[in-house]
C-alpha cells in the first residue's frame, strides 16, 4: 500500500496555492450569454470561455499569451516577437499604401486620403488618439453580499460602464487575483508600443485598476445610452491550482497566426 501511495504521488500532477475566479455575464433581459472562469498563481492567468470541448482558453505565463482552441486543439502564441511581425507587416502596407497615394493626381489623393479617415488613417497618424477612460466615484453601493464603492466610466462625454467595486479585504484572493491582472496589463502596454498606431488607440483591459479602488464584483456596459450587458462575480476562492492549466495539452498543434496571409 505504501508503494501503490507513493506510486499515486508520483503520477499525480503538482499543484500550489492560487485562486480560482468565476465570472457570469448577462444580456439586458437577464439572460445569461457567457460564463468565464479564471484560474491565478505566480502571477500568470488562464481563462477559459465555453467548456473544454469547444471553447477557448487564454493563458498569460508572464513573458507570452498562449491562446488554445479546443474544438480544433491547436493554439497560437502571443509574444514580443509575433507583434513585431504585426509591426512590420502593417509599416510596409503603410509605405506601400503612401506609395500608391503619391502617384496619383491632386484631385483624386485628395478624395482617396478623404476616403480613409478613420482607423486607417489614425493608424498612419493622421488622427489624434481617443482619450483613455475616464472614472468617476458616484457613490456607495451593494451587490449581492457584496459593499461596495461604485464608479462610472467615460469614453469622452459618453458613460461606456458602471462598476461595483468591494474591498480586497472583503473577498480572500482578490488581492493575488488583482496583481495577476496588473502584470499581464502591463505587459499588455509592452506589447502595444511596439504597434505603428500605438497603444492609446487599443483598451488595455488593466487599464482601470489604477483608478479604482477594490475588486470589481459587478459591472454594467451600456451602449448608446441603455444597458447592453452586465458582468458579475460569481465565486472567488484560495484553492490548489494544477500546475497543468498552465500548460499546452498534449496533442494540441501550435498554428502560424500569419500563415494563409
Amino acid at each position: 500500500m505504501a508503494l501503490l501511495a507513493a506510486a499515486i504521488c508520483i503520477a499525480a500532477p503538482p499543484t500550489y496555492a492560487g485562486v480560482a475566479m468565476e465570472m457570469v455575464t448577462k444580456n439586458a433581459a437577464g439572460r445569461e450569454t457567457e460564463r468565464t472562469k479564471i484560474f491565478a498563481q505566480s502571477q500568470r492567468i488562464r481563462m477559459d470561455g465555453g467548456n473544454a470541448v469547444s471553447g477557448n482558453s487564454m493563458i498569460f505565463l508572464g513573458d507570452e499569451f498562449l491562446v488554445l482552441d479546443h474544438k480544433d486543439k491547436t493554439y497560437i502564441v502571443m509574444d514580443e516577437a509575433m507583434l513585431s511581425e504585426v509591426s512590420s507587416q502593417i509599416s510596409k502596407a503603410m509605405k506601400q499604401m503612401e506609395k500608391q497615394l503619391a502617384g496619383l493626381p491632386p484631385e483624386q489623393r485628395a478624395m482617396a486620403e478623404q476616403m480613409m479617415k478613420g482607423r486607417m488613417a489614425g493608424m498612419m497618424g493622421a488622427q489624434d488618439a481617443p482619450p483613455g477612460p475616464r472614472v468617476e466615484e458616484i457613490g456607495n453601493g451593494q451587490w449581492n453580499a457584496y459593499s461596495c464603492k461604485n464608479y462610472a466610466v467615460y469614453l469622452g462625454a459618453t458613460k461606456s460602464q458602471e462598476v461595483c467595486a468591494a474591498a480586497l479585504s472583503d473577498l480572500d484572493g482578490a488581492d493575488e487575483m488583482l496583481a495577476a491582472f496588473r502584470g499581464m496589463a502591463a505587459f499588455v502596454a509592452k506589447l502595444t508600443e511596439s504597434l505603428p498606431f500605438g497603444s492609446d488607440t487599443l483598451l488595455n483591459p488593466g487599464e482601470l485598476m489604477d483608478q479604482i479602488e477594490g475588486f470589481p464584483v459587478h459591472t454594467v456596459d451600456y451602449k448608446n445610452g441603455t444597458v447592453a450587458h452586465e458582468t458579475s462575480l460569481e465565486s472567488l476562492t484560495e484553492q490548489p491550482i494544477d500546475e497543468q492549466l498552465f500548460a499546452v495539452p498534449d496533442g494540441y498543434r501550435q498554428q502560424d497566426p500569419f500563415s494563409g496571409r
